[in-house]
């Protein structure tokens, strides 16, 4: 059974491999060069003949350990069926075919990576180039360099990496770019911001990017990959509407149920309502390797009306014509006065107001049974903090009618991450429980 690690080339990433090896069971690795881990016998199975399985629908094609934006990495077991469906839905939605072109950095050790820019491209043979993800972080016109170069249709990545391209490719460099053939931009894997998409649009579009070409999505590892998102032959665009709204992430893939549900009366809402979306079909996972109670209670929920078995997504969201609008991670909503913040929300304020993409984290530091603590930590050094914090302030009481009764500036690294990027709240709340972060200006 495949387990998608990081190549363990830093303390983190090999405590990471550490983990999921534990985690696992593993017994062999598969690396190459000076990454073999000197603790395996590697040699061993250098002389080994090529084995080719002819596996039936429910045999386990590999373990996809989750980044753990909430919790620790659980490993959720992706069957051959479950990898099967979820292709076919990626095509259905995307027409993916050998007239494509792929460009992709993200990291083939997550689910957006592995299925999205490395089997899709397989299954449907779409010629597709690869590059690091240090190369795109340390330069991002490179990804939009190569797109161009390769005359691409095809790639995507979270939202903060569009965030990013804007921020930091210059106007000069855009004369040189043709981005004219790109027909599908996924953005998923976080919260899609309509800010995000239309900054980038207007800054590439004298390139020839065209807004109608993004493909805000929603996905998880325990379905695969994809979900939902906005198929390719669709006319209206993804930018329109208010920014502040939840980003329409498209209907569900063929094969796929979605519903959003009052988990307490287990039943489904009707449209325009927020609940916790369910997820239901052949792309969901098994369950967690070697997790039965987990298992249980997150692949075995179930409606009072209906008896099939539903994926608990731990996601909040809407229907509106049957398609889904994220608000956000249940977990990760704040309680202020009896009404509920989203805590991504909070920190697209802090980088809105302050101009800049920075690493930011809101959480409940404490809470009672009805009103939490609210802290909002920021990787940020201002010239005035005074100035910065009433700037601060007042852009999230404006914008999500909040004072938070924490707000700290750190240095580098103290807002925690996942090995995917996203933000790690849970933990970035146990770091300053624990007194571990380098603050630099409280609030």
């Amino acid at each position: 059974i495949a387990v998608p690690a990081a190549a363990p080339l830093t303390a983190a990433s090999k405590t990471a491999v550490a983990r999921l090896a534990d985690a696992s069971g593993a017994t062999l690795v598969l690396s190459g060069g000076e990454h073999l881990p000197r603790a395996t016998d590697a040699d061993a199975y250098c002389d080994l003949a090529p084995a080719f399985d002819d596996p039936s629908p429910d045999d386990i094609a590999y373990l996809q350990f989750t980044s753990g934006s909430t919790q620790a990495p659980r490993g959720a077991v992706i069957t051959h069926r479950a990898l099967r469906a979820n292709l076919a839905a990626i095509h259905d939605a995307w027409g993916l075919s050998p007239k494509d072109r792929g460009v992709f950095w993200l990291p083939p050790f997550h689910d957006m990576g592995l299925v999205g820019a490395i089997l899709a491209p397989l299954a449907f043979g779409v010629p597709s180039t690869l590059m690091h993800p240090a190369a795109f972080l340390q330069r991002p016109a490179r990804w939009l360099q190569l797109m161009s170069e390769r005359r691409a249709t095809f790639s995507g990545g979270p939202n903060f990496a569009y965030d990013l391209v804007a921020e930091r490719v210059a106007p000069r460099d855009v004369a040189g770019l043709d981005l004219s053939a790109w027909r599908v931009a996924v953005n998923g894997a976080e919260p899609v911001r309509r800010r995000t998409m239309r900054r980038f649009a207007d800054a590439f579009a004298p390139a020839g990017f065209r807004e109608h070409a993004f493909a805000p999505g929603y996905g998880l590892a325990e379905s695969v990959l994809f979900v939902t998102a906005r198929c390719a032959t669709e006319s209206v665009s993804p930018c329109d509407g208010d920014d502040e709204t939840p980003v329409d992430c498209g209907p569900p893939g063929c094969g796929v149920t979605v519903r959003v549900v009052d988990e307490a009366a287990r039943r489904a809402l009707p449209d325009g309502e927020t609940g916790a979306v369910w997820v239901a079909g052949d792309s969901v996972a098994a369950g967690y390797w070697n997790a039965p109670d987990e298992t249980a209670a997150t692949f075995d929920a179930r409606l009072a009306d209906d008896p099939r078995a539903y994926l608990r997504t731990g996601d909040l969201g809407f229907l509106r014509d049957g398609r889904l609008h994220v608000c956000g991670r249940a977990k990760d909503v704040l309680i202020r006065g009896g009404r509920k913040i989203h805590a991504a929300d909070v920190e697209a304020v802090v980088a809105a107001a302050l101009g800049r993409r920075v690493p930011a984290a809101a959480f409940a530091l404490t809470a009672s049974a009805h009103e939490e603590i609210i802290a909002v930590l920021i990787e940020h050094a201002p010239d005035d903090a005074d100035a910065a914090f009433a700037l601060l302030i007042d852009a999230i009481a404006a914008a999500v009618d909040l004072t938070p009764d924490v707000i700290a500036f750190c240095g580098p690294g103290g807002v925690r991450l996942t090995t995917s990027g996203k933000i790690a709240r849970a933990a970035t709340r146990d770091a300053w429980r624990a007194g571990t972060l380098p603050v630099r200006n409280l609030w």
